[in-house]
């Protein structure tokens, strides 16, 4: 077979994880603007032309990385009782922002949003995704009779994921499991609460 028909070396699936680890590192550190290929090369413990045969610039690299964020384990927060769902949900939430590097690299992707098209998308499904275990959550207990049946699934999930996201982005208050059993606590209150009946 002639060197222009060989097959190439098949590529490494733990190299091709140290590069995207190593970028999200790098992005959480640095932001769009401080993030450099020889900055991830060194952290994943390769040479910047390893990086480059699989990515023709940062931008793919972000969002390959974004991606992979996006992708983070979602928890099984169908319980059968709401308050033990929604606290579920809360606390990974919680988790994921504090003590991952996907939580560190969030408020850099925010402030990136409008360098890329792709990085808002990869950001539009990363709280898509974590928005829908609210929603079923709050279906399942509209079908239990658990809340009222014109509970709406979307304003709860704004109502839980808001105070946890506002903590985490702007006013940098402590953030942890107790906040996130407050938080639910609030919402079970407001949407259970009995409707106030009309006055005649």
């Amino acid at each position: 077979m002639t060197a222009l028909g060989r097959p190439g070396r098949p590529r490494s699936r733990v190299c091709d994880q140290a590069i995207v680890d190593a970028a999200l590192v790098v992005f959480a550190d640095d932001g769009y603007d401080g993030f450099t290929i020889e900055a991830v090369a060194a952290r994943a413990g390769v040479g910047k032309a390893t990086v480059y045969r699989r990515y023709p610039g940062k931008a793919e690299l972000i969002v390959e990385a974004a991606s992979r964020l996006t992708n983070a384990d979602l928890p099984d927060a169908d319980t059968g009782a709401l308050p033990a769902d929604l606290a579920l949900i809360a606390r990974h939430l919680v988790h994921l922002l504090t003590r991952t590097v996907a939580g560190r690299c969030v408020p850099q992707l925010v402030a990136a949003l409008p360098r890329s098209r792709a990085l808002a998308r990869e950001y539009r499904r990363f709280l898509t995704e974590r928005r829908a275990l609210t929603v079923g959550a709050i279906q399942r207990a509209v079908v239990r009779g658990d809340v009222p049946a014109d509970t709406d699934p979307e304003v709860v999930a704004d109502l839980l994921a808001g105070p946890i996201f506002y903590r985490h982005l702007v006013s940098r208050a402590p953030l942890d499991d107790g906040y996130a059993d407050q938080v639910v606590a609030a919402v079970l209150a407001a949407i259970t609460a009995p409707t106030p009946v009309a006055a005649c």
